[in-house]
């Protein structure tokens, strides 16, 4: 039953119940016509049979009243003579036109009865007067008339009641057709409101419910959750379709959602891969949209860019800023950025974005990183004023250095040949040691001139610099400096001799910011295929004017510095393709960073 009515559309299921609703209603206005026949029907019996006897007995109770008042008249005035002619004349005026053949069949035999006593009196009482017979004739109306008289009187009495007792049961029977009709006709209505009520609810319900969860499940397709499908659970005829066109609309959404996503997925990546550092700025919202590479770059400051009411409003990077509040387009800028300790250049450029109408809509703004562009070319450029300063030195200390030879030949002699009072009282050994930092700085200004390429060999780096340290100890002139070794024994491809170069004048210069005195710690870490070594040292330390400069040629703050340490350093540990840096430098000390790769395999 269930499954012919899921078949049936609502259409039908309306005309269904509208159907049976006729039906039954039919059904009632049959029964409403039977109880109107049988109305009619009573009426007819009324009509028929009660009224002619309710009139009929009235009549022969006037007429036997009227007939018993002569009698009595008759009798007490001992006259009979013209009885009869009164007995005609009250039958005349009483007389009521009615046929045998229409009284009621109840009535007929008393209706015989009042005839044989209208005999009597025409007949038998009329045989007595036409004899003159008086006497017989009062005894015939006292004894036999008179008694039948009362006797009808009676009988039409008795017959009044049962009529009348009739007459009110045909009227309760009209009473009670009519209340049985409005009693079926109040239970048929209130059956047929339920039943309406009942099936109105089931169509709605059918109807309504899914229709409920159709919305439910579309809403929820629309807040986002593409290609959700759902059954028509009620196998609703009209619901089917429907069900399918919002299925097939879901997964249409579902595919053309993921399409998009991919699109845009694959957009952004191609952004975000990108060197170049972007950020759209929304000419409405003012929200600004950072791919990877600005993220990256911008680092802590790119975590507090949401809109242009967040961008900074400092000294810091101010041109950088200024350039992205405003509104101007500008190309190829070079601007420098503090990204905590690190400096970095970008070239800046900022551009209008339009839609595909040509209406503006925001800003692009990208700049490249070129720090490692502006550090080559400062490095070409050192290259270049170390070419210069290496040609001129060059030549200066071969100029120098054969004169140089002379003097220190005959200075070699004459320090032979004078007594130790002699070599005190002439300064000898002050002229010694002067001719020989002489000679240093000649070495350091050809070393300089002409870097001799590095020979590469597997060595460890502590066995470098624990040859040095006994050099060390015997040209330091005091012998209160410790120097504290701690490396890890990793194999490294070194030039051991330009190697020992650069530890001998690191070691030297720490030594000499600490007076000679004190503790110098050199120890080493590895940090993702790196060798890092660090000399510290608790020192008077660099000033921090002076700490940019410290390994460009000619550049020291001390007094008796060539300026050539630092920089041949730094020469010679690009070359082993290492790095070196100023880690830390205070009123406590120290730390350099030098940083070599590490051999693979």
């Amino acid at each position: 039953m269930n499954k012919l009515l899921n078949r049936m559309t609502f259409r039908t299921k309306i005309l269904s119940a509208l159907l049976i609703i006729t039906l039954v209603l039919s059904g009632l206005s049959l029964l409403l016509v039977q109880s109107i026949k049988d109305v009619n029907q009573v009426s007819l019996e009324l009509r028929d049979q009660g009224v002619p006897a309710v009139i009929l007995l009235s009549h022969w109770e006037r007429e036997l009243f009227n007939k018993e008042q002569l009698i009595y008249e008759t009798l007490s005035a001992d006259s009979c003579c013209d009885i009869v002619d009164q007995y005609n004349e009250i039958m005349t005026s009483n007389q009521l036109e009615i046929n045998l053949a229409d009284v009621p069949d109840s009535l007929r035999t008393l209706a015989r009865e009042m005839d044989l006593l209208d005999f009597l009196i025409r007949n038998e009482l009329q045989g007595f007067l036409n004899f003159d017979d008086m006497e017989s004739a009062e005894r015939f109306l006292e004894e036999t008339y008179l008694e039948e008289l009362h006797y009808l009187q009676d009988e039409v009495d008795l017959h009044q009641v049962i009529n009348y007792q009739e007459v009110q049961n045909k009227s309760m029977e009209f009473t009670h057709i009519i209340e049985t009709s409005l009693a079926l006709l109040t239970i048929v209505t209130i059956i047929a409101i339920i039943a309406s009520i009942y099936i109105s609810y089931r169509i709605s319900n059918g109807l309504t419910l899914p229709m409920e969860l159709l919305i439910k499940k579309v809403n929820r397709i629309a807040y986002g959750q593409y290609g959700l499908t759902f059954q028509n659970t009620n196998n609703q005829v009209e619901l089917d379709e429907l069900t399918n066109s919002i299925n097939q609309m879901s997964l249409k959404l579902k595919e053309s959602f993921e399409t998009i996503i991919n699109d845009k997925q694959y957009r952004e990546q191609i952004v975000n891969s990108l060197p170049i550092g972007m950020m759209t700025i929304d000419h409405e919202s003012s929200q600004i949209s950072l791919n990877k590479a600005a993220q990256r770059l911008l680092g802590e400051e790119a975590r507090f860019l949401a809109d242009v009411s967040s961008i900074p409003n400092t000294s810091r990077n101010k041109k950088f800023w200024d350039i992205l509040k405003s509104e101007k387009v500008c190309e190829n800028r070079k601007v420098s950025f503090e990204n905590g300790k690190e400096q970095r250049f970008f070239l800046v450029s900022q551009s209008i974005l339009h839609d595909v109408e040509g209406v503006m809509i925001g800003r692009i703004f990208h700049f490249n990183d070129i720090t490692e562009t502006e550090q080559l070319e400062q490095r070409i450029h050192q290259s270049e004023k170390l070419a210069v300063i290496g040609e001129m030195a060059a030549g200066a200390a071969h100029e120098i250095r054969n004169p140089l030879a002379v003097i220190h030949g005959f200075l070699l002699l004459m320090n032979q040949s004078l007594s130790s009072e002699e070599q005190i009282q002439y300064r000898m050994p002050l002229l010694m040691k002067e001719l020989e930092r002489i000679n240093f700085i000649i070495e350091e200004m050809l070393l300089l001139a002409k870097p001799s390429a590095p020979h590469f060999k597997t060595c460890f780096l502590d066995d470098v610099i624990n040859e040095i340290i006994p050099l060390m100890k015997q040209k330091i002139e005091s012998e209160n400096v410790n120097i504290d070794v701690d490396l890890q024994r990793v194999p490294l491809e070194l030039d051991a001799k330009q190697i020992k170069q650069v530890f001998y004048n690191l070691i030297r210069n720490s030594s000499e910011s600490m007076n000679n005195q004190g503790t110098i710690h050199i120890y080493s870490e590895i940090n993702e295929g790196q060798y890092d070594i660090y000399i510290v040292d608790y020192g008077c330390g660099i000033p921090k004017e002076n700490q940019p400069y410290i390994f460009e040629p000619f550049s020291t703050f001390k007094e008796n510095g060539t300026g050539l340490g630092l920089t041949i350093v730094k020469r010679i540990i690009q070359n082993h393709h290492g790095d070196i840096e100023l880690q830390s430098s205070s009123e406590k000390g120290t730390t350099f960073r030098v940083r070599f790769p590490m051999k693979e395999g």
